[in-house]
């Protein structure tokens, strides 16, 4: 058993595995710091930390790169028109632009924190890495793949490499045809994309160069240049979220694969939006939340996390308050189970097994950090293959259950399933002893602090639509709610028929569902 994703350039499902036979290199994108992290862009960098938890738990060692984007250019020249972001945020709030890029990094990283994402072992800032982005660039124009224009931008040719739209399946005519906007006059192609813009009049935040006088980075060509000087020429994972495949990723596949060999990385994988009312979180939607803010109204950040794993992370989520209140009471609901197996023995066969933390990164991250928990203070011990080698000894039954959870969480990340067995431990006719020692090697997957004593007050203040719900019956609601986002509907049908005979109804109403007892 090992994990497996789903490759967007190879649209199967394939094995990770540690190129190098050492250790797993993994490249997640990460926030653009001129604003605070919603949950739906923390939803994305979850894809990360669940992929280095799974490959954790099977006993090899994680290298984890996510940038920080601290320049402030546009995100796609070629659709947005509009001004410089992180300048306009520095002049919103009377600050620099490196005062804005502190100031909302140390937030991610707070904000990270509250959800148990392990910090990476490396946060590269764009800024910092100017002379590789400049670099990369001259080597593309030497190599044919890009030019200098008469303006003194330098654009990538997208006809100079013949495998362009392989990761999103966009072709260049298509490209072409539906260009917004008026093109450039400096470019050759509508379609090709800048690699490094010319200083404008009175703009701030540009950086000399020996062919191009002064200027400033493309979006796309930061990524390329930062994952080159961390993790090397080729690499084994990246992820991002599903509107970054195009054209943040395509492009970035076009400005590396004709210098390194082929693509950078050998699997891309793209999580889905988080929907608020059939919405994409946004903040030009005007319906973000952050995680702090969940906090700050009295409930568990680690239910937003929960939440999550009700869903498969290539899946849209539905963001509604009755979501987040079955997935809180779903979480204090496990909580409470497994504090009514009785404390653990602190020594022997069924002391707990280590856990994972991930602690919080310090609020501006420097050099590269060393060990399981990254740029945390969390605990690590002894790297182990938990999946295949259990420390205990687990009875018959107890080894299927925990082989069922490692098959669910290898298969593509089904942490539905996974949850699901958790609570079929939890009920499972094992010793407590036994069932707690799986629940808490879950956990190292799971990131839920199951082990936390639950809050007294937490469900009543979190509780769904619907008086008197059984906790059990909540969490089949957020699994339901979950395949509706999803567009499983079979999925939901049989969920709610579950619950129905249960004695429960569900209706569902513009908020999102209710529940009442039969």
């Amino acid at each position: 058993m090992t994990l497996h994703l789903r490759n967007t350039l190879s649209r199967v499902v394939e094995p990770i595995e540690a190129g190098d036979g050492e250790r797993l290199r993994m490249y997640a994108c990460g926030p653009t710091v001129y604003r605070y992290a919603h949950v739906g862009n923390l939803r994305t960098f979850l894809l990360a930390d669940l992929v280095r938890r799974v490959v954790l738990y099977h006993g090899v060692p994680v290298l984890h790169v996510q940038n920080i984007t601290d320049v402030g250019h546009l995100r796609d020249e070629r659709f947005d028109r509009g001004e410089d972001r992180m300048l306009v945020a520095a002049g919103l709030e009377h600050k620099t632009a490196a005062e804005i890029a502190d100031a909302y990094e140390a937030a991610f990283h707070a904000d990270a924190a509250l959800l148990n994402l392990l910090p990476a072992h490396v946060f590269p800032r764009a800024t910092e890495h100017i002379p590789e982005m400049i670099d990369l660039a001259e080597r593309l124009v030497d190599a044919g793949h890009a030019y200098a224009s008469v303006d003194g931008n330098v654009y990538y040719s997208v006809a100079s490499f013949a495998a362009y739209g392989a990761l999103s399946g966009n072709t260049l005519d298509a490209l072409r045809a539906g260009h917004r906007g008026e093109v450039e006059a400096d470019k050759r192609d509508a379609a090709d994309f800048a690699l490094w813009k010319a200083a404008r009049e009175g703009r701030m935040l540009n950086w000399p160069t020996p062919r191009w006088g002064d200027g400033f980075p493309g979006w796309h060509l930061e990524c390329s240049a930062m994952a080159l000087r961390h993790l090397g020429p080729r690499f084994d994972v990246h992820t991002g979220g599903i509107d970054n495949v195009f054209p943040h990723h395509e492009d970035e596949i076009a400005q590396s694969a004709p210098l390194v060999g082929g693509p950078p990385a050998r699997i891309w994988a793209h999580g889905e939006f988080l929907n608020v009312s059939g919405r994409k979180m946004a903040k030009s939607a005007g319906n973000i939340e952050r995680i702090a803010d969940v906090a700050a109204r009295g409930i568990d950040p680690l239910a937003f996390r929960y939440l999550c794993l009700t869903s498969r992370y290539r899946h849209k989520l539905e963001y509604t308050e009755a979501s987040l209140a079955a997935a809180a009471a779903g979480l204090s609901s496990l909580r409470a189970g497994l504090a009514a197996l009785g404390p653990a023995s602190m020594d022997g066969p069924w002391a707990p097994p280590i856990p994972l933390v991930a602690g919080e990164a310090a609020a501006r991250p420097i050099g590269t950090a060393e060990g399981i928990a990254g740029n945390g203070d969390g605990s690590s011990g002894e790297l182990a293959d938990r999946a295949h080698a259990p420390s205990t000894p687990l009875s018959p039954g107890g080894r299927e259950l925990h082989d069922q959870f490692v098959a669910a969480v290898d298969d593509d990340l089904d942490l539905p399933s996974a949850l699901a067995c958790v609570r079929q431990i939890l009920r499972a006719d094992l010793p407590a002893h036994e069932r707690r020692w799986l629940i808490l090697d879950a956990d190292f997957v799971l990131g839920l602090d199951l082990d936390r004593e639950p809050v007294a007050g937490l469900a009543a203040t979190t509780e769904p639509p619907g008086a008197d719900v059984p906790t059990d019956i909540a969490d089949l609601v957020a699994r339901r709610t979950a395949a509706r986002s999803a567009g499983d509907y079979a999925a939901a049908d049989a969920i709610r028929d579950e619950i129905a005979a249960l004695g429960f109804d569900v209706i569902d109403g513009p908020t999102g569902p209710s529940v009442s007892r039969r």
